[in-house]
C-alpha cells in the first residue's frame, strides 16, 4: 500500500524507497518486540502494585510493633514550674510558701497482666500473615493480567496479518477480474464486486489494527510505559499447550489468597477473645520518682513510691457484650465467605480446565476448516479464471477463508488464555 502511494508520487524513486523500507530496522518505525519472559520480569519491577503491597506489609508490621509496645515497660518524665499568686508566706523567719517552686519526676510502669493487650498482639501477628499472603496473591494476579495482555497482543498481531493476506488475495482477484473483462470472459460487475471485496478486507484490517493498538497499550500500561501502541509480542500464537491435566486439582487453603483469609479469620477470633478478657483485672506495677525544692514539709529533694495496682472495669453499659456479639458475627461471616469462595474457586478451576480442553479440541476442527476454505478458494478462483464460476462465488469463498482464519486465531487465543488462567488458579507453590 505504501509502495503504491510512492509509485504514484514518483515512479523513478519508488524501487529505492521500497528497498529502504524493507531493510529498515523495526525500532526505527517505533515498534518494539517483547518476549513473555521479559514481560514476567518487567511487571514486578515497574508496576506500582509491587511497591504498594510492600507498603501494606510495612504498615501491618508497624501495627504489630505498636501492639507489642503495650506489653513492654513504659517510662514517662515530667517537669513543672509553678508561680503562686500573692506574697510568700513566712512564719517565724521560715518561708512556708515560696512564690516559685519546681519539680521534676519520672514514672516507670509495666503491665504485669493485661489480657486484651496479649490478644491484640497475637491478632496483629495474624494480620501480618494475612497482609503478606494477600500481597503475594495480588502480585500473582498482576502477572496473570500481564500474560493475558501479552497473548492478546500476539493474537491481535495475527489478525492484522490475516487481514493483510485477505487484502492481497482480493487485489489479485481484482486483477484477474479486469483481465477477464478485457478478454470478454467476465462482465464489468465482476470488477465492481472484486473492488468491494478489497474494501471489505481493508475494513477488516483497520478494525484489526485498532484492536492491535488497544492490546499494545494494555500491555504497555502494565509495564509502566507510555501507551503509544508500539509494543509487539515476540510470540507465535499458533503455539498452544495441549498437555492439560486429567482433572482439576481441588483448591484448598494453601493457595495464597485463601491462606490469607484463614489468617484473617484467626485475627478476628483473637480480637473476639480479647474482648472477653477485658473482664479480668489489669495488674500494673508503677514506680514514681520526684525531685523538687526542699521545704519544712518536704525536707528531702527526692521522693519515690512503688505501687501495685489492679483495676477492673466492672460495668460499661454493656459495650463489651455488644462488641463481643459483633465480633462473633464477623468471625462467622468470614468463615462462611471462605467456605463459599473455596467452592466457587473449585468451580472456576474446573471451568478453566474444561475451557482449555474444549478449545484445544476445537483448534483441530478450526484448522481443518481453514484448510478446506483454502481449497474451496483456490478451486473457485481457478473456475472463475475459466469462466465457470461467478464473482459472487469468489466473494463467498474469499470471505469464508477470511472468517475461518480469524476463527482459528480466536480459538487459539481462547485456548491459551484458558491454559494461563488454569495455571494461575492452581494451588500456589510459592
Amino acid at each position: 500500500m505504501v509502495y503504491d502511494v510512492i509509485k504514484k508520487v514518483s515512479p523513478a524513486i519508488a524501487p529505492v524507497l521500497a528497498l529502504v523500507l524493507l531493510i529498515m530496522p523495526t525500532d526505527v518505525v517505533g515498534e518494539e518486540l517483547v518476549t513473555l519472559d521479559e514481560v514476567r520480569q518487567a511487571i514486578p519491577e515497574r508496576h506500582e502494585t509491587q511497591e504498594i503491597t510492600e507498603l501494606q506489609i510495612r504498615q501491618s508490621r508497624a501495627m504489630q510493633r505498636q501492639a507489642l509496645a503495650a506489653l513492654l515497660p513504659q517510662l514517662n518524665a515530667s517537669a513543672n514550674v509553678t508561680r503562686h499568686g500573692g506574697e510568700e508566706v513566712e512564719i517565724g523567719g521560715q518561708t512556708f510558701r515560696e512564690r516559685y517552686d519546681w519539680s521534676v519526676g519520672s514514672v516507670a510502669s509495666i503491665a504485669l497482666f493485661d489480657g486484651p493487650a496479649y490478644f491484640e498482639y497475637w491478632r496483629s501477628e495474624a494480620m501480618v500473615e494475612f497482609t503478606e499472603q494477600s500481597a503475594m496473591w495480588q502480585r500473582k494476579m498482576l502477572l496473570l493480567e500481564g500474560e493475558v495482555a501479552f497473548f492478546t497482543l500476539a493474537s491481535a498481531q495475527r489478525e492484522v496479518e490475516i487481514a493483510e493476506s485477505a487484502i492481497e488475495q482480493s487485489r489479485q482477484y481484482v486483477e484477474q477480474a479486469e483481465a477477464l473483462v478485457e478478454a470478454g470472459l467476465a462482465v464489468t460487475v465482476d470488477i465492481s464486486r472484486a473492488r468491494t471485496q478489497v474494501l471489505e478486507a481493508e475494513q477488516t484490517r483497520l478494525e484489526a489494527e485498532a484492536a492491535l493498538g488497544d492490546a499494545a497499550d494494555a500491555l504497555a500500561t502494565l509495564l509502566g510505559r507510555e501507551a503509544a501502541g508500539q509494543l509487539r509480542a515476540d510470540f507465535d500464537p499458533a503455539q498452544v499447550e495441549v498437555e492439560f491435566p486429567d482433572e482439576a486439582m481441588a483448591v484448598d487453603v494453601t493457595r495464597a489468597d485463601f491462606a490469607g483469609r484463614v489468617s484473617q479469620i484467626e485475627a478476628a477470633e483473637l480480637g473476639r477473645r480479647g474482648i472477653w478478657w477485658s473482664l479480668a483485672p489489669r495488674l500494673e506495677l508503677r514506680l514514681n520518682n520526684t525531685w523538687g525544692q526542699t521545704t519544712d514539709f518536704n525536707p528531702e529533694r527526692h521522693n519515690w513510691s512503688l505501687t501495685l495496682a489492679a483495676t477492673w472495669n466492672l460495668y460499661d453499659g454493656g459495650a463489651r457484650y455488644a462488641r463481643a456479639d459483633a465480633a462473633q458475627a464477623e468471625v462467622r461471616q468470614l468463615e462462611l465467605e471462605l467456605q463459599r469462595d473455596l467452592r466457587d474457586a473449585d468451580a472456576e478451576l474446573v471451568s478453566a480446565l474444561r475451557q482449555w480442553r474444549s478449545t484445544a479440541a476445537r483448534i483441530e476442527v478450526a484448522t481443518q476448516q481453514v484448510e478446506l476454505a483454502q481449497e474451496v478458494y483456490e478451486q473457485t478462483m481457478a473456475r472463475f479464471e475459466s469462466g465457470l464460476a461467478t464473482s459472487i462465488e469468489v466473494s463467498d469463498a474469499t470471505q469464508e477463508l477470511l472468517n475461518a482464519e480469524l476463527r482459528l486465531n480466536q480459538i487459539r487465543l481462547q485456548a491459551r488464555l484458558a491454559e494461563v488462567r488454569y495455571r494461575y488458579l492452581e494451588i500456589d507453590d510459592e
